[in-house]
């Protein structure tokens, strides 16, 4: 951050225009650094202001976002992991690589190792394709865990929905539609199980519930009662993130 001419600070940023978006929002990404996503007619003039009066919760935002990576081991968090935790599966697998023959790049998941076969490529390219192969990977991971975790909680807690699908959300852990189906982010597998499963309930009680009412907080509570917990949790998982996701 700078002061400039007129007393007000500049505060680097990326802009996004989203046409749904009623209200600016300002989010911290650990690899983008501040997004500002702002409706479609919004005046970018008042911008500067707006950021100097949030000023103070930018930089709480900046500073929690480092020290939640700062004791992680970059093992986890480079391009390129040696390894890869999934906390919610509670499973971990050594990451290797080796060169491939050919143009494409391989993944192959031998018990609690990952192999990557490596084609001849620039650097940055081949950053793009292992990050690629990783989160193809991880999404067929989440899909198996979470759509059976689902399913499990349902017949405990006595909810129907339709279908499961699993995404790669920057925003959201999930949703529900008013069809009852669940839309997960594969991301959920870095949070703790309690976490996780606090998620997963989040959106079955939208089956029943589909605002965020009194009653609906109220059935969550009952479920998860350390729910406010758990969403700290989920809020540091999004800063803890490695560089492949």
């Amino acid at each position: 951050m700078s002061e400039n001419a007129t007393g007000e600070i500049d505060i680097e940023y990326q802009l996004r225009v989203h046409p749904r978006a009623k209200h600016v929002r300002l989010r911290m990404d650990p690899r983008e650094g501040l997004i500002v996503t702002v409706p479609k007619r919004f005046d970018c003039r008042r911008l500067p202001a707006l950021l100097d009066r949030r000023a103070d919760w930018i930089d709480q935002a900046r500073w929690r976002q480092h020290t939640a990576r700062a004791g992680l081991d970059p093992a986890l968090l480079g391009s390129r992991p040696e390894r890869i935790e999934l906390t919610a599966m509670d499973r971990r697998w050594v990451v290797e690589y080796e060169a491939a023959p050919g143009p494409r790049l391989g993944l192959q998941e031998q018990g609690s190792k990952l192999i990557l076969r490596l084609p001849m490529l620039d650097s940055a390219q081949l950053d793009r394709r292992i990050s690629a192969a990783l989160l193809r990977w991880l999404k067929r991971s989440a899909s198996r865990f979470l759509s059976a975790r689902v399913a499990e909680l349902a017949r405990e807690h006595g909810f129907n929905y339709r279908k499961v699908q699993i995404r790669n959300q920057r925003a959201r852990w999930g949703s529900c539609s008013f069809r009852g189906d669940l839309s997960l982010n594969a991301r959920l597998l870095f949070c703790s199980p309690a976490a996780c499963d606090y998620v997963l309930l989040h959106e079955l009680v939208h089956t029943v519930h589909p605002d965020h009412s009194a009653a609906f907080w109220a059935r969550v509570a009952e479920l998860v009662p350390d729910y406010r917990d758990l969403q700290d949790q989920l809020r540091d998982v999004w800063l803890r993130l490695p560089n492949w996701v």
